[in-house]
């Protein structure tokens, strides 16, 4: 898809309150980012994924053709959006569609850790 033919462009800037830490989500036209502090603020949204599901969101950013990137201290962890390949170890975590990133989540363990 082009520009110009793309189904949805995302210009968003929101924030989330997640077991009293600060979640960021904002939106870039095809890439929306979600930014959380740590692990454990990551966890407790995908625990919301049932909800998600209902509401088929992610077929619907799959057929407006919108990445999602979940980033804990700026490194990726997580990604899910057209032409995002799980991968085995995804499927193994529950958390297909979305591909895990093994060295996201090792840096960002790591920084969480060193504080």
């Amino acid at each position: 898809m082009t520009d110009l033919d793309r189904a949805l462009d995302v210009d968003a800037d929101l924030t989330l309150a997640v077991d009293d830490e600060t979640v960021s989500i904002r939106g870039y036209g095809d890439l929306v980012v979600v930014a959380a502090p740590s692990l454990a603020a990551v966890r407790t949204l995908a625990r919301s994924r049932p909800l998600l599901d209902d509401l088929h969101l992610l077929d619907h950013l799959h057929d407006a053709d919108v990445t999602v990137d979940v980033r804990v201290r700026g490194r990726s962890v997580a990604r899910v959006g057209p032409g995002v390949d799980p991968g085995p170890l995804s499927r193994a975590l529950g958390v297909d569609p979305a591909r895990v990133s093994p060295g996201g989540l090792l840096l960002a363990a790591l920084s969480t850790w060193r504080g």
